[in-house]
């Protein structure tokens, strides 16, 4: 069934609204879970939740933006670092449709209201608290076996074309010796693009890219750079293609 674009916008508001208030009524049991969890990782349970309401939003929001997930990988090395392209804000609900157990490391969204305590809570990294601070947050939830995200842009990229990489993603990559595994994020930004509050529907696709290998310098050390250029050219081929 095809929506128009105003019964779609209709729909998928009133959807999220909806889903987004029956989450948080619920965070009062998500706290106590943590609370009494003797899982030695308090915020494993709130990252599963998070996870499940993402992957019930979308699927709710499937007559209007289909969501599809092509695994290229294989089998999953994880705990991993994922790294995708970033052209929307629908991009973080996206990873609800991974079976992966998962932590963003991101920025402004700790600013919105709630929505940055519950983050915070999660274990999601602020990368504005500095590079000692996100290294040791992320080697932490590595360790717990939590994967991470990271979006190397920085921000949701207004033209459609990739935006250079910064280098967090692959300095954890480094420091930790986990693999690296590209996403390639296709139609979000046709969907939901950058300073716009109405949907086009139309779908979107995840595309799951092969690991990226730990490659080291002449020295033998593991270099980020090398690692950010490898990682950028899988991602770009990939939307070159679409």
């Amino acid at each position: 069934m095809k929506l128009s674009r105003l019964a779609a916008n209709l729909y998928c508001w009133s959807t999220f609204i909806l889903v987004t208030l029956a989450f948080g009524a619920f965070l009062p049991l998500l706290a106590l879970a943590q609370t009494l969890s003797p899982d030695k990782s308090p915020g494993r349970p709130l990252r599963l939740a998070i996870r499940r309401y993402g992957w019930i939003l979308l699927r709710l929001l499937s007559p209007a933006v289909p969501i599809s997930v092509e695994n290229r990988a294989g089998a999953l090395p994880l705990p991993a670092i994922f790294v995708a392209n970033h052209r929307s804000a629908l991009d973080p609900y996206l990873f609800g449709m991974l079976e992966v157990e998962n932590a963003f490391i991101t920025g402004w969204p700790f600013n919105i209201p709630i929505y940055g305590r519950v983050m915070r809570a999660a274990g999601y990294i602020d990368a504005r608290n500095g590079w000692p601070e996100v290294e040791a947050q992320g080697q932490h939830l590595i360790d717990e076996g939590c994967s991470l995200i990271i979006w190397p842009e920085g921000h949701r990229s207004r033209d459609g074309k990739l935006g250079r990489f910064r280098q967090g993603a692959f300095k954890l990559a480094a420091a930790t010796g986990r693999p690296l595994i590209p996403v390639a994020i296709i139609g979000a930004g046709e969907v939901l693009p950058p300073g716009k509050s109405l949907l086009t529907p139309g779908p979107i696709k995840l595309i799951i890219l092969p690991p990226i290998t730990l490659k080291k310098g002449d020295d033998g050390v593991i270099v980020p750079r090398l690692l950010a250029a490898e990682t950028r050219k899988a991602i770009t081929k990939e939307l070159a293609a679409w």
